[in-house]
């Protein structure tokens, strides 16, 4: 499997090396959610996801960042002017070690992936993010 969005360590990786990456025990996850959090809750924590995720667009996209994609869930792909400035901005952002995000293509751009996976990702979270987005970018110039 690969993908501009995977890291890969310098070491081997595991994942090469079985019949399917993709086949483990997912269940087990599942049901440990849905007993730690019921139905209402997953539902909270996934709304929650979505929400986190908007936030990121909206302050972004007032920071003068452009989200190219349709931001459904929890994923947002963030761009500035150029693919250079893109790549020198989320290389500062990784130095930065405020939040972590990677790169990937979108329709031959550079682009800045960034996923809100964790529950416990606050509002205050995310505008801090932003504020390390605008930083990284201004040390680019």
């Amino acid at each position: 499997m690969s993908g501009a969005y995977i890291v890969l360590g310098k070491g081997r990786d595991g994942m090469f090396y079985t019949p399917e990456m993709s086949r483990r025990a997912r269940i087990f996850e599942i049901w440990s959610a849905l007993k730690f959090l019921g139905k209402k809750g997953l539902g909270q924590m996934i709304t929650g996801f979505h929400e986190r995720a908007l936030q990121f667009k909206k302050e972004l996209t007032e920071a003068g960042f452009d989200i190219v994609n349709d931001v459904v869930f929890n994923q947002v792909l963030v761009r500035c002017e150029t693919d250079e400035l893109t790549l020198r901005t989320l290389e500062n952002i990784q130095k930065l070690r405020v939040c972590w995000c990677g790169g990937s293509k979108w329709e031959d751009m550079d682009v800045i992936r960034l996923s809100i996976c964790s529950w416990a990702t606050t509002e205050k979270d995310v505008s801090l993010s932003v504020k390390s987005f605008i930083e990284a970018r201004n040390l680019c110039f």
